[in-house]
């Protein structure tokens, strides 16, 4: 797929990697030199700097196959344009990220598709999804949503009570009923890996599983997990993450709901938009404040500001004072792979979110979504079995899968089950494969 992303700031850059690593043919235009400089060091991709939109790029010879285009630059305006002039210039898919509110009414008065952007992508909206399931699920470290969210990716960590520890996923098979759910992915310390029936669980092992919403509750209890409640919450931010989840909390009701923020005129502006919570003028890096709002009575701390390393020493404060959960923004995708190893359980990022709604749009053939797990190269893809498929009636354990691949569930007539090697695909099955991005175009040619 040749795909064009305008604008190489973090969401720019997170989807250069992306689409590079899955072998596709990425071009991106951006006006900062040094970025382009970076992006020219660290993959093999076609470059243009530029800014604006300018005849010598945006022309047919540029667009010419385009499959993709992808604007997302840090003006909401310049990218409903950009796909406006993409499209007319032949590209096949366009998306805008857009980031003001009222753009989102505008299909009220034109409709954005009418001026060529396929898809708009709101970042707050795709993370305070992302923020809400976590708070459903206090168990999870993760949550990613299939079907609507009637199928769930969750990962959870093994508790040293868990009678799973020292033994194989096939040993475990045989103490509890796993034809609802299935491990998928293991991640140990920096390293991921797709487990089979003979991998040993270890304490402290990060584990996802892929269940129906109605069973996730069986991965945490054969995880050690207690019950959690979540009733009362802290959110430290003033940004419009912060703004949207605690507009959503409240919506629930039946929770407390505290809100850190440093701006007095931001604290004022969120007491009057926020009925229901109780705002707090202060930092959270403040031990006394902190302690006086009861931070330890906390059930979830949310680290929201617009600082990575704030929301980093907020929450390693937070689990000092021991609060029993906290979620951090981090922007950062570097950091990802560190936050484990300094304490930080569940993280987010925008650009991850963001990546990940323009994947389960843009997928082709007989793709139907993809997502991306946070801080590993590991990818859930959805395929639809086509009659033509030449894995038909071929039992599974007699299909060779590229390494590190493998088939969470199978969606069968609105059925869910999890496929043992004796099972066979049919036409009209959809198929959830897990696989590392290096070997995703293998995985698509096997079924899209």
């Amino acid at each position: 797929m040749k795909v064009i992303i305008f604008g190489a700031g973090k969401t720019g850059q997170y989807l250069t990697r992306v689409m590079t690593i899955e072998g596709h043919e990425v071009t991106v235009i951006e006006t900062d030199s040094a970025v382009c400089s970076k992006l020219n060091s660290l993959y093999d991709i076609s470059i243009i700097e530029s800014d604006g939109i300018k005849k010598d790029v945006f022309n047919e010879e540029t667009f010419d196959s385009c499959d993709l285009f992808i604007a997302v630059t840090s003006l909401d305006e310049l990218n409903i344009m950009a796909c406006s002039v993409a499209k007319k210039l032949g590209a096949g898919l366009t998306v805008a990220r857009i980031r003001n509110e009222d753009y989102g009414k505008m299909d009220d008065v034109v409709a954005l598709q009418s001026l060529g952007v396929d898809l708009v992508i709101h970042p707050e909206k795709e993370i305070s999804k992302e923020l809400l399931n976590l708070v459903s699920l206090p168990n999870a470290t993760d949550v990613y949503e299939l079907y609507g969210g009637k199928i769930l990716i969750v990962s959870t960590i093994v508790k040293a009570n868990s009678n799973i520890i020292g033994k194989s996923l096939k040993e475990i098979s045989k103490i509890y009923d796993l034809s609802a759910l299935r491990a998928v992915v293991v991640e140990k310390g920096p390293d991921a890996i797709i487990p089979r029936g003979d991998y040993i669980v270890k304490e402290d092992d990060k584990i996802y599983a892929i269940a129906e919403k109605e069973n996730v509750d069986t991965v945490f209890k054969i995880a050690g997990c207690t019950e959690e409640k979540n009733k009362d919450i802290m959110i430290n931010g003033s940004g419009k993450i912060a703004r949207t989840i605690a507009q959503e909390l409240e919506k629930r009701g039946n929770l407390d709901i505290k809100i850190i923020v440093s701006d007095k005129d931001k604290a004022n502006y969120f007491s009057e938009i926020l009925p229901n919570s109780l705002v707090v003028h202060g930092e959270a890096t403040d031990v006394d404040i902190l302690a006086a709002e009861g931070i330890m009575d906390m059930d979830f701390f949310l680290a929201l500001t617009d600082n990575d390393e704030s929301n980093m020493v907020a929450s390693l404060l937070a689990n000092h004072l021991k609060v029993k959960k906290t979620i951090t923004l981090i922007e950062k995708t570097d950091y990802f792979p560190i936050t484990k190893t300094i304490g930080l359980q569940r993280c987010i990022n925008s650009s991850i979110a963001t990546s990940n709604a323009i994947m389960r749009f843009v997928r082709h053939g007989n793709v139907q979504a993809s997502s991306t797990l946070k801080g590993i190269d590991i990818e859930a893809i959805t395929f639809k079995v086509s009659p033509e498929n030449r894995y038909i009636d071929r039992p599974l354990r007699n299909v060779k899968f590229p390494q590190n691949t493998i088939i969470g569930v199978i969606v069968r007539d609105g059925r869910i089950f999890v496929p043992s090697g004796e099972n066979k695909i049919i036409p009209g099955d959809e198929i959830v494969v897990f696989s590392e991005k290096s070997s995703i175009i293998s995985v698509e040619k096997m079924f899209a």
